[in-house]
């Protein structure tokens, strides 16, 4: 507890108050992250004896951090999936009571799937792939009448067409002008493959931290997905491609089970590298293995080797 201001722990001890009763009693408080104006924390309640993830982020928070529109898609996945997920306790982004906005959440233990990756014998990792592609295909089974951001209500922001909503998505993430261009303008010259294709869920940051798994009965099973944030209504083969980039994440068992669900459109293959590409240069990073991928897609869709970020 030490780590909140004083001012801060008061604060949450009230709002503990006012969301489990007066008799609320704290036995332990980690803070997990802690930013400017923004705080994640895993909270043990002794009365009552339950086990909570909560987050703070006050105006001057690092990011906006959409509570109320991450609530609602939380529920959504586990009306509509066998994913397990937390339990939305309380959210509240007015500050109408409190300096900063708050989401409470029930705590899911689990060890993301970085950590136990190199562990697992071939057995377990092949089970443990067709767990993370059968909840990646759930997910992409949730489908809506057009593309574009969620608001607080659940309800989509429909745009024009899917490229309109992913140009606008570009504008937003990629920091550099120069890098804007670039990711706009392979869009424009590969457009003719993005039309049809449907408005699924698509999480978009499927990486392997936000994979939870934990031990049942002896077996490596999928505990939640984490992080929403950056979630839409856009077209579920974005989330494919990075899984697919980001090495590791679509071993031997995660097709077979993914597509028992939502087959593979055979212009995947084509919109891969695209989609690709557009991350590679969102994410930006000048690391020696991001700019060796970076180059190798630019050599499959024909550009010049991009060589820095700035």
């Amino acid at each position: 507890m030490s780590l909140l201001p004083p001012n801060t722990f008061q604060m949450l001890y009230l709002l503990l108050q006012q969301t489990f009763g007066s008799t609320v009693q704290v036995e332990e408080c980690q803070v997990v992250n802690d930013q400017q104006d923004y705080w994640a924390l895993i909270i043990q309640l002794r009365r009552p004896s339950i086990k909570v993830s909560m987050k703070l982020a006050g105006p001057n928070a690092p990011s906006p951090y959409s509570f109320d529109r991450i609530a609602v898609l939380h529920r959504l996945v586990s009306q509509h999936t066998t994913i397990p997920m937390p339990e939305i306790v309380a959210v509240d982004t007015s500050y109408r009571q409190w300096p900063w906005r708050y989401l409470i959440k029930t705590y899911i233990p689990g060890q993301e799937w970085a950590v136990i990756h190199p562990h697992l014998t071939t057995d377990e990792l092949i089970d443990a792939y067709r767990q993370v592609g059968r909840a990646v295909a759930e997910l992409h089974s949730l489908s809506f009448s057009g593309f574009g951001d969620f608001l607080a209500d659940g309800t989509v922001q429909v745009e024009d067409s899917f490229l309109t909503a992913l140009a606008h998505r570009v504008e937003r993430h990629i920091a550099s002008p120069r890098l804007v261009q670039c990711a706009l303008s392979v869009l424009e010259s590969h457009a003719d493959l993005f039309i049809p294709v449907e408005a699924r869920l698509c999480h978009e940051d499927l990486h392997k931290y936000n994979i939870l798994f934990h031990q049942v009965g002896g077996r490596w099973q999928l505990a939640t997905l984490l992080d929403f944030d950056k979630a839409w209504a856009g077209h579920h083969e974005i989330d494919l491609a990075r899984m697919e980039l980001w090495h590791g994440q679509t071993g031997e068992g995660f097709w077979a089970a993914y597509e028992e669900i939502i087959p593979r459109d055979p212009l995947y293959v084509q919109r891969r590298p695209v989609y690709q590409f557009i991350w590679c240069l969102e994410y930006a990073d000048d690391s020696p293995e991001h700019l060796k991928d970076t180059r190798r897609l630019c050599d499959i869709l024909g550009l010049p080797p991009i060589t820095d970020f700035l």
